[in-house]
Formats: C-alpha cells, structure tokens, sequence
C-alpha cells in the first residue's frame, strides 16, 4: 500500500533527521534508493533497496537521476545541506559543488550513535 513518504521511513535515525528537517523551517526532500528523489508528502510503496549494496556505477546512474530532479527545487538555493550517509552523497556533494552551490553536511564522519546524539542535540537548540 502507497503511504507518505515521510511516514514510510521509521527507523529512529529517519525520524531525527525528519524532525531535524521539519524544525529548520525549510524545504526538504528524501534520498530514497528505489525512487531517487522524494517529495515528503509523495506516496510510495514500502521496498527493500539501499545504495550500501549497489555497484559505483549503479550509484553514480541513481545520482544523475536524483540531480536531474533535484534541479527542479534549486532555484533559489545557495546552500544544499546533506543529511545522508556517505553513499547517498558521494557524487551529488561534489557535483552540486560543481554547479556552484555551497554544500553543508553536517555530520560528515560521524557514526551512527554519534549522528543520533547530533541529530538529538539540535533537536533541542
């Protein structure tokens, strides 16, 4: 069954990273491996794909379909902020640099439990 996109993610990181998003008052969107790039409020069906498993060449095709898409939101951006893990953005980060926009990825380097504890922190700032 098709449910929201924001509601179809539930692990305790996506819910920090969604209230994280929601509470900076800005735009966001969802890096989805079976769907590219997602409208929060989209409705999708549950899968079972992450990048983690994907061949270089597999990532760097999904990566020009979610830039492809992600242009569309851009118009009046300066600065994309990457909440993603490495997979996700390694070749959105450094062509969205390219393009001239300032990337922020807050929590580049840091583990799991580390990203909840930042994700938490802010949550409260």
């Amino acid at each position: 069954m098709a449910t929201e996109a924001k509601s179809l993610y539930t692990s305790k990181w996506f819910r920090k990273a969604r209230a994280y998003a929601e509470n900076t008052g800005s735009p966001w969107l969802i890096l989805s491996a079976e769907y590219g790039l997602v409208h929060p409020n989209a409705r999708i069906r549950p899968f079972e794909k992450t990048l983690n498993t994907m061949r270089g060449r597999e990532r760097r095709a999904w990566s020009d379909g979610v830039l492809a898409t992600l242009g569309t939101y851009l118009y009046d951006v300066d600065t994309v902020v990457l909440l993603a893990g490495q997979r996700y953005r390694e070749f959105l980060e450094p062509t969205l640099r390219g393009r001239g926009f300032a990337v922020d990825v807050p929590m580049r380097g840091l583990r799991l439990g580390e990203q909840l504890a930042w994700l938490g922190r802010h949550l409260h700032d």
